[in-house]
């Protein structure tokens, strides 16, 4: 069976058990793992928001503080305690998704040239897959050029 191939963040089996997470309230559990998927979805290298932290109320968010979970910053902005000790960066995120993005656009290419030259029997010189062909000079194009 594939991996799901969703974004998602790390979290350790031993994180409920964890002496800063057990004696959290049910809102402030849930709002530390929705602020850690909302930091991760966004990618914003667990920086929150005000209004994300107080989606639980100001108990939930003062729990959070409290237990250390959730820092103030010197500018009035909140971060996630040791986010990107534990979750990968906003840079890391994007390389991956370059990375993807690329291993498809050759699988793409890849699959062109079997269904159009291979299955047919047809070399085409133009074509980088085709035996004895030049390979062209590919620059992956984006989305919206598509």
């Amino acid at each position: 069976m594939a991996k799901d191939r969703r974004p998602y963040f790390t979290m350790t089996n031993e994180y409920p058990r964890h002496r800063k997470i057990r004696g959290l309230s049910d809102a402030a559990f849930r709002l530390h793992v929705t602020l850690i998927a909302l930091a991760n979805e966004e990618t914003r290298d667990g920086l929150v928001s005000d209004s994300d932290l107080l989606a639980k109320g100001s108990k939930a968010k003062k729990e959070l503080i409290t237990a250390g979970l959730v820092v103030g910053l010197p500018d009035g902005t909140f971060a996630l305690h040791d986010y990107l000790k534990h979750q990968n960066s906003a840079e890391e995120i994007a390389r991956y998704k370059a990375e993807q993005k690329e291993r498809g656009q050759r699988g793409g290419l890849k699959s062109a040239h079997t269904r159009h030259h291979v299955n047919k029997g047809r070399i085409d010189p133009n074509c980088a897959l085709c035996p004895g062909a030049e390979p062209p000079e590919y620059e992956p194009k984006e989305l919206s050029e598509i």
